[in-house]
């Protein structure tokens, strides 16, 4: 799921292939979450080696932490003696956590979408004065020596799919938290990815509250919406036939926040991966779905669209397409910022595709 201009990177097949490919390039333009943390710049566009910062609170006051801290992972454990001042993510959407509690990274990994930084509207308010990292593209795998460039003192991965020989190389250059291995690749949740990366950097405190902050916000949303349980929904989108972003996906944990149950009729064929695509034909098998995610359902063939809309699931107003502008990008990427924005314009989106009535017309949301 690599970005490159005007596509959208979806997700191979194989975890390790994952930013080999592209779809649709994104537009930026979210809001924040109320959270401001005091901020302190570690890096900018050019590395500095030499440079260094110590990072601020968090905004909740300093945590009494003691180091070393030990946190496992999939190539097994790593040790961090103090807190780190230059931290490098290597995985696809690490910054978010960061700057939620107060750090800046020197780098961080394109996706896809155009930011300064890699830091989407949603997070330029926690941001603040701090200074753009450099970003980093892994087309052909993780570019080990521009991240050695960077001189770090910590490098992270929770969504990601490092492997073991990218692993090795980065070992030897900072301790690196590789995602975790309980977990697909590019399947931790976003709430135990901050919590990690909040240990990682010394602040479980302020990473706790961040995530409680946030949980509550869609359990609040889940509560006012009562109609959501019960109701089956699935991410999909035209790749490869049908792809479909299973169960262990963020996108798919996210439905199941939100009171939906992920459809056992999708689960036929499903691989190891964090989702798998099925055949065109198979596209009927979202008859019964109470909601239909759509990712660039314009980009569907005339063949896969006739045996959509012939579907209950067409019929009854039961889908909606998500396709450009911020939302497209904070819905993929799942963080304790991009939440919040994501969800005042999902909500209304799903409410309106479960009620089964297709006069009720899906808000259209492009920014």
């Amino acid at each position: 799921m690599s970005g490159q201009p005007d596509r959208l990177a979806l997700p191979a097949l194989t975890s390790e292939d994952i930013v080999h490919l592209s779809r649709r390039h994104f537009l930026a333009g979210l809001s924040a979450l109320a959270i401001t943390p005091a901020l302190v710049a570690c890096g900018g566009e050019e590395a500095d080696p030499a440079g260094s910062a110590t990072a601020t609170d968090g905004g909740d006051g300093p945590e009494a932490v003691a180091f070393p801290v030990t946190i496992e992972h999939k190539f097994g454990s790593t040790q961090l003696d103090k807190p780190p001042t230059r931290v490098v993510c290597v995985g696809l959407v690490e910054q978010d956590a960061l700057l939620a509690l107060g750090i800046v990274p020197v780098g961080v990994t394109k996706w896809f979408g155009e930011a300064p930084g890699q830091i989407f509207p949603w997070a330029t308010a926690a941001l603040g004065d701090g200074a753009i990292p450099t970003v980093l593209d892994n087309t052909d795998g993780v570019p080990v020596e521009k991240v050695a460039a960077l001189a770090p003192d910590l490098i992270i991965g929770q969504y990601a799919g490092i492997t073991d020989k990218e692993y090795a190389l980065l070992s030897k250059l900072a301790p690196t938290i590789a995602q975790p291995g309980s977990y697909v690749d590019y399947g931790v949740p976003w709430d135990e990815a901050t919590l990690t990366i909040g240990k990682a950097v010394g602040r479980p405190a302020a990473a706790a509250a961040v995530v409680a902050e946030v949980t509550a916000r869609i359990e609040k949303e889940a509560a006012a919406h009562p109609e959501f349980a019960g109701q089956t929904a699935a991410v999909v989108t035209p790749y490869e036939g049908l792809f479909i972003y299973g169960p262990e996906d963020p996108r798919g944990r996210m439905l199941d926040q939100l009171g939906f149950t992920f459809p056992e009729i999708l689960l036929k064929g499903k691989g190891t991966d964090f989702g798998w695509s099925i055949s065109a034909e198979r596209t009927s098998d979202l008859a019964d779905l109470g909601a239909v995610v759509w990712l660039d359902y314009s980009d569907m063939d005339a063949g896969m669209k006739g045996v959509f809309e012939e579907t209950t699931a067409f019929k009854e107003g039961r889908h909606f397409d998500i396709t450009d502008g911020s939302y497209y990008v904070g819905h993929s990427m799942v963080t304790p910022l991009s939440i919040p924005y994501v969800l005042d314009r999902y909500i209304p989106q799903l409410a309106a595709a479960v009620d089964g009535n297709p006069a009720t017309t899906s808000p259209a949301v492009t920014d």
